[in-house]
């Protein structure tokens, strides 16, 4: 599993689908990618990526991937589609 943490905005977005056996995966830093938040659809790029780990127990558990994003920085998919002359 992994999240998208939209820094400038102070938000988490859960991608429960995203397991290990799943099409899915955690991008890496310097892709793009869809995030979609309150509605809007926004293609960003990936700041930093990085494994929470919980120490508060004795066995210290892996958590989430965190992905880091800024909303900011994100361009609607058609203007992105256009700049970057994809088809």
């Amino acid at each position: 599993m992994y999240q998208i943490l939209i820094v400038d905005k102070n938000k988490e977005i859960s991608v429960p689908s995203a397991r290990s056996n799943h099409e899915f995966r955690p991008p890496s830093k310097g892709e793009h990618m869809l995030v979609r938040w309150q509605g809007e659809t926004k293609v960003c790029e990936v700041e930093d990526v990085w494994t929470h780990i919980n120490l508060d127990q004795e066995q210290p558990q892996q958590g989430a991937v965190q992905v880091l994003v800024k909303w900011s920085k994100g361009l609607p998919p058609n203007v992105y589609v256009r700049r970057f002359g994809l088809k």
